[in-house]
């Protein structure tokens, strides 16, 4: 078929057609590059969303894993130069629109204990609590069964960074009882800026990544334990990441443990922590001093007196491999029992002597864990620990019945067959001795079951 268009009309169609060629190869090429520069947008995308949020807020990661599995205390617990054990930082989301991580848990914890005898705190081993021969419940054939959930726990926690350094703010609280009821019990509460913490957190006498992993809430009878209101600033002496070390300085909460026979417990001043530490992969070493003033207030009288607290503690991990874990804690001296598991809370801290005089009380004890890992997902914790007072001298003010020597030992199965899943078992003995030389045993059974995310 022949075109009906004359002759002299195609020059400006092919003019068009040009024209069209020309515009084409420009928007071709426009799209090119647009496609080039979003493609180059989203390999810098890609790169900044590679960063994990450890890596993103630049926060160093721990030279040492126990096990790869820490415990929740070592996971809460705040680090001098806020260093994490994955920098990955898992359940951790950012907040829209800022620079702030938040993450929420949960552990939902049932434990089943079967005793031996009627203990004073039926859901926690206190060894000072078992009865000895003369008190209430000596005698007491035949089990004591307890089932509690008290454990569980609940936390809130925000990590950014700032002008001064990192942030981290954490809120948990569990429901831990020495009865097997349901109230809260507050775990940390506390606010770290760069090197400076305040809040409510574990004392730094205390040595959390010392602490055997016993299924049973208390652990050892000589293990230093405390929480309260800290006030403490960390300084770094090494920034080796292989061999870390810090130096604390610490103002806590006073809490003068005495007999009411003596008066009312008087605090003068903060007690005051000076803390040594170095770790590194093969473990960690701590040493702590305390310098606290234990006093008494006559409530008739404008009587007052006060003596000196003063001890140490050296605790320590050293990892023969990543199957063999030996966990060590040694700590003595005068007017330091509301800082350890057995004497916390009670009276040992200072009394009246023979002559009326007000004495701190002198203590000595230690502990020892050892851990071992039968698969990545299967390891058990043996236990021992003693603890002695001095306080014979003391009878009169403290009680014959009141307490002056102990034992603990246990050993445990722990499966953690998924991610936030635990499963174990652990039995456990105890001894307790009293200032008259009365004393008693107690064993216990324990099964716990936990979920956490």
């Amino acid at each position: 078929m022949t075109s009906s268009v004359p002759s002299q009309q195609f020059p400006g169609r092919g003019v068009a057609i040009a024209l069209m060629a020309s515009l084409s190869t420009l928007a071709w090429d426009a799209q090119a590059q647009e496609s080039s520069s979003t493609s180059q947008d989203a390999k810098t995308d890609t790169s900044s969303a590679a960063l994990s949020p450890g890596e993103e807020l630049a926060l160093p990661e721990l030279p040492f894993l126990d096990l790869k599995l820490p415990s929740n205390t070592q996971a809460f617990a705040p680090r001098p130069d806020h260093a994490v054990f994955d920098t990955t930082l898992p359940g951790y989301f950012r907040i829209p629109s800022t620079k702030v991580f938040l993450k929420l848990g949960i552990g939902a914890t049932t434990a089943f204990t079967v005793s031996s005898k009627v203990l004073g705190t039926p859901t926690w081993f206190t060894t000072s609590a078992i009865p000895v021969r003369g008190q209430p419940f000596f005698h007491s054939p035949g089990t004591h069964t307890t089932a509690t959930a008290n454990p569980s726990d609940i936390s809130l926690e925000m990590r950014g960074r700032t002008e001064l350094g990192p942030m981290r703010l954490l809120f948990t609280t569990s429901f831990a009882q020495a009865q097997p009821t349901f109230g809260f019990h507050p775990n940390y509460v506390y606010a770290q800026l760069g090197g400076v913490l305040a809040g409510f957190t574990d004392s730094t006498f205390a040595d959390v990544d010392a602490y055997p992993s016993t299924l049973d809430f208390e652990g050892p009878n000589a293990l230093v334990f405390s929480k309260h209101a800290v006030a403490r600033y960390s300084h770094t002496l090494s920034h080796d990441k292989q061999r870390r070390m810090f130096l604390h300085v610490a103002l806590e909460q006073p809490g003068s443990n005495v007999p009411t026979s003596a008066g009312d417990a008087r605090d003068m001043l903060p007690d005051g922590v000076l803390a040594w530490r170095t770790e590194g992969a093969w473990g960690h070493l701590q040493l702590a001093g305390l310098v606290r003033a234990v006093g008494i207030q006559s409530k008739d009288s404008k009587d007052s007196k006060t003596v000196l607290g003063i001890g140490g503690n050296l605790t320590g991990a050293h990892h023969f491999s990543h199957k063999h874990t030996l966990l060590i804690g040694v700590a003595g001296g005068q007017g330091i029992g509301a800082y350890l598991n057995d004497t916390g809370g009670a009276q040992y801290d200072a009394a009246l002597n023979t002559r009326g005089a007000l004495k701190a009380v002198p203590l000595l004890g230690a502990y020892a864990g050892f851990i071992y890992a039968w698969t990545p997902k299967l390891s058990s914790t043996a236990t021992y620990g003693w603890l002695k007072l001095w306080d014979r001298d003391f009878e009169a003010s403290l009680d014959a019945k009141s307490f002056r020597r102990s034992q603990y030992a246990s050993l445990n199965l722990v499966a953690k067959p998924m991610k936030g899943v635990l499963v174990g078992v652990e039995g456990l003995w105890g001894y307790n001795r009293a200032i008259d030389s009365q004393s008693g045993q107690a064993v216990r059974g324990q099964l716990t079951l936990q979920y956490r995310y």
